[in-house]
């Protein structure tokens, strides 16, 4: 990866899409850095689709950190669904403050998030192998968390079963949603109440790249009450009969 033209993209996207605040030579080298372990494990493991870099910067940095502000300072932080590491790296780098825990059930994708956070030096980053749905009864993660987030993993119904259960009563629930948050939203009102939700926002926001932009909605929930002890469910009955 040729680090300059890396450096030339960096600057021209994140001024672009409003975060001149992160255009730091801290910043810019820790995802640089990452940026060349992410396409070079990608080759061998599929980690993301998105295989340039103006991409990755866009699609993936400046994408995650549109929500990255509404998280309380010095926050204990569950990625459910992590992948690669979205969206827990770019919070990792840019909220040194946050403890963050990057769930996946597939052991090559927390493998490479657990050898690039130690590789960049990011000890307020984890992770975690296993299946939300298995881990949220376990005591050691239910209701642990001050918030939890998750971007492309599911539709709302089925994503808050899986998030709802590691958060502590008024933590907060972040879904980092596309073009189809509002039909999901209405979709999923019955899995709010149920799980002891109430929504703070749906924020529309636009990312830039290139001549075009995409939309994007940042659903924020907090969780005013305990849920029953029947949720999560088995995957099988979620998928099922989604709430």
């Amino acid at each position: 990866m040729n680090r300059d033209l890396f450096q030339a993209e960096y600057d021209r996207w994140f001024a672009k899409n409003g975060m001149t605040r992160f255009l730091s030579p801290e910043f810019r080298d820790r995802f640089a850095d990452l940026t060349e372990r992410l396409l070079s494990a990608n080759e061998q493991h599929n980690l993301t689709a998105i295989k340039d870099e103006r991409g990755v910067i866009v699609r993936h940095y400046i994408d995650c950190l549109t929500a990255v502000d509404g998280i309380p300072r010095g926050a204990s932080v569950l990625d459910v669904g992590s992948g690669g590491g979205m969206p827990s790296f770019p919070f990792a780098v840019c909220r040194p403050d946050l403890k963050i825990t990057a769930l996946d059930a597939t052991a090559k994708k927390t493998a490479f998030i657990a050898e690039t956070a130690a590789a960049l030096s990011l000890a307020n980053l984890v992770a975690l192998t296993g299946r939300a749905e298995e881990l949220g009864r376990e005591p050691a993660y239910r209701e642990r968390y001050d918030a939890v987030c998750a971007r492309a993993v599911a539709r709302l119904n089925v994503l808050l079963e899986w998030c709802a259960p590691f958060l502590k009563t008024g933590g907060l629930l972040i879904a980092l949603k596309g073009k189809n948050a509002e039909e999901e939203l209405a979709e999923a009102g019955h899995a709010v109440a149920e799980l002891g939700l109430t929504l703070l926002s749906a924020d529309p926001i636009t990312v830039y790249e290139g001549d075009e932009a995409f939309s994007r909605v940042n659903l924020v929930f907090r969780k005013i009450a305990p849920i029953s002890p029947k949720y999560p469910r088995s995957n099988a009955q979620i998928q099922k009969k989604p709430l």
